[in-house]
């Protein structure tokens, strides 16, 4: 879908336009008179000759002409004929900010307005950002259509950044904690109600933008998985990352979302899998996105799993060493002929293991630090190196510029506190990620690291379900599996529960847990279909981390789930099946008793 004109407009005509500067409606119009945009902006109210200098408009009907894009901020009683007024003239946008389409308590009569909306969008081909939006804004071409006050702190720096969320509030956030860490923004999105255009319309649209390398989202819920899922892979094919910060995870906490944009999404597991799969990083907080932001705009694609650390303090080497494996990356030991070099240059009440411990005498003999960092320049056992301590970095920082400038190696220091504005400039303009909580650090390290490595080959689509097609559980499904070859016995002990269902919000989606003897958790281990066996294999990855110990025999699970994946795909006449697996002489077999007891949402 082309946006150019939603984005890039030539003409905006502002529907409730007010000359009180108190009202959300006369916030807008002052943003847009001081903006420096250039097009052509048309103020609507027929209580009005002019506004800050401009001629008003009675109506719709008396714009001298048809243009790109309708802001509309009248109350409800009086939005829709405003925006078919529009459809009807030929406007193709429209940014609705008027709530009460659905969401909050507008009950039925609200979900009756939105259906009218979206009949009207289909029938004249008008597409609406909102309802019951905070605006939009592209910064490339001063365009703030926005009453959000944060707006107005904005400090001018712009990048290769476009947010995209389903609230203003959390969306003003994230805006104002990327400026906060020196991150540039080009567009920010409020969708509100998603009547018509939605996350995976601006995922597909950036990701065909040369100049946006990262969009950020907030969601609380995905109106069309499948289209997620085809905008998503655009992204990764094109080099864009995408980062989520999702809510509604939790039973209670969806009731909020049912309230705010009128969401029922399904349950975590379905997300965070289908999520993983397409390479999306996903945060649980605020504070996440903004540290995995920083960390991807400092030191990019060089972030691996494999994490090395510096410090002058025994202990919080010790205590960060803890945080490196509860965020489930490794800490190599270094290798024997490295650990050698760097003893000859630290003190024997240090370490040279990993963590690498340079004693506090680092503080006063600067010697010690130059060996390690030289130390250093040739192992490549380490993806990234974390210096924490804001003595060794305020003393000894451009050391550690010249290390990142001639290894190129990806490099993190850690504070505690802040540093001085200019160290912190001077070490974040030469790719060095400057953060203050080491803990929070690696947790947001994880989330990158951890993503595919590669863009799978795409897999071929789904056979079509027929019209009766069923779902298959217990003996049923252990005659068709056994038709593709594998096992089936009624005295294997089960131990991996396997389904393939129809989620809500995604499609067809693979399913797979350990039964409660060999599980750590309680989480499912999610793909969407159609998987490739890099997904699959990605899948028992997954579960592998998830065990407590593993089975008495050693079986191929990925063979297992690959047959359970290809019955399926070849049969038009199921749309959903459940399998128990369990260990029958070193093979895989079906466990025949299986009787269901999990869904998706």
């Amino acid at each position: 879908m082309n946006l150019q004109g939603l984005l890039e407009p030539r003409s905006v005509a502002i529907a409730g336009a007010s000359a009180d500067p108190s009202k959300l409606s006369g916030m807008i119009l002052g943003f847009l008179s001081r903006s420096g945009f250039q097009g052509r902006v048309y103020p609507i109210n027929p209580r009005y000759e002019t506004i800050a200098d401009m001629p008003c408009y009675p109506s719709v009907e008396a714009l001298p002409e048809a243009v790109d894009l309708l802001v509309c901020v009248v109350p409800i009683a009086a939005a829709f004929d405003s925006i078919e007024a529009a459809a009807r003239r030929g406007v193709r946008f429209c940014v609705l900010m008027t709530g009460g389409f659905g969401e909050g308590r507008s009950g039925d009569e609200g979900r009756a307005r939105l259906a009218r909306l979206q009949d009207l969008c289909r029938e004249t081909g008008m597409h609406v950002v909102g309802p019951n939006t905070v605006g939009m804004v592209n910064f490339r071409k001063r365009l703030p259509l926005t009453f959000a006050d944060w707006y107005g702190r904005d400090t001018g720096q712009r990048g290769g950044v476009a947010i995209v969320t389903h609230s203003g509030s959390v969306g003003g956030l994230i805006f104002s904690s990327l400026q906060l860490n020196r991150i540039g923004v080009d567009y920010w999105i409020g969708l509100g109600n998603e009547a018509t255009l939605e996350t995976a319309d601006f995922i597909a649209h950036f990701s065909a933008d040369p100049d946006i390398h990262t969009i950020i989202c907030y969601m609380e819920g995905i109106r069309d998985g499948r289209k997620f899922i085809a905008a998503a892979e655009a992204a990764r094919r094109t080099g864009k990352r995408i980062v989520v910060l999702k809510a509604g995870e939790y039973p209670d906490s969806v009731r909020s979302t049912i309230a705010h944009t009128a969401r029922h999404p399904t349950d975590r597991d379905v997300y965070a899998g289908v999520f993983r799969q397409l390479g999306v990083i996903q945060v649980v907080s605020l504070s996440e996105l903004s540290y995995v932001m920083t960390l991807l705009t400092s030191v990019g694609d060089r972030l691996g799993p494999r994490v090395g650390i510096i410090s002058a303090s025994g202990g919080a080497c010790s205590v960060i060493a803890d945080h490196v494996i509860q965020a489930g990356l490794e800490l190599p030991e270094l290798p024997p002929a490295l650990q050698q070099t760097l003893d000859r240059g630290i003190p024997v009440y240090g370490s040279s293991s990993n963590p690498v411990d340079l004693s506090a005498d680092v503080v006063a003999r600067g010697e010690i630090l130059g060996h390690t960092l030289a130390a250093l320049r040739e192992d490549d056992s380490i993806n990234v190196w974390m210096l924490f301590g804001r003595p060794i970095i305020d003393r000894y920082y451009p050391m550690l510029i010249e290390f990142v400038n001639a290894t190129g190696k990806a490099m993190v220091v850690c504070c505690g506190v802040p540093l001085a504005p200019d160290v912190h400039a001077a070490l974040a303009e030469h790719g060095i990620a400057v953060l203050l909580d080491p803990e929070l650090c690696l947790r947001a390290l994880a989330r990158i690291a951890c993503r595919p490595a590669e863009e799978p080959v795409p897999a071929p689509p789904l056979p079509a379900r027929t019209a009766d097609a069923r779902a298959v559980h217990g003996r049923q499904a252990g005659e068709l599996l056994a038709r593709h070859g594998l096992d089936v016995s009624a005295s294997a002990v089960p131990w991996l529960r396997v389904e393939i269902a129809r989620d809500r919000d995604f499609g067809p989606v693979i399913m797979a847990n350990w039964l409660p003897a060999y599980r750590v958790g309680t989480h499912r281990v999610v793909r969407a279909l159609p998987a490739t066996g890099a997904d699959l294999l990605a899948l028992v990855d997954d579960l592998g981390e998830q065990l407590q110990e593993w089975p008495a025999e050693p079986v191929d699970i990925e063979d297992a789930l690959a047959t359970v994946v290809r019955a399926y795909e070849q049969s038009p006449g199921v749309h959903g099946l459940g399998v128990e697996f369990g260990g029958a002489d070193g093979r895989v077999a079906v466990c025949a008793a299986f009787r269901r007891q999990t869904q998706a949402g």
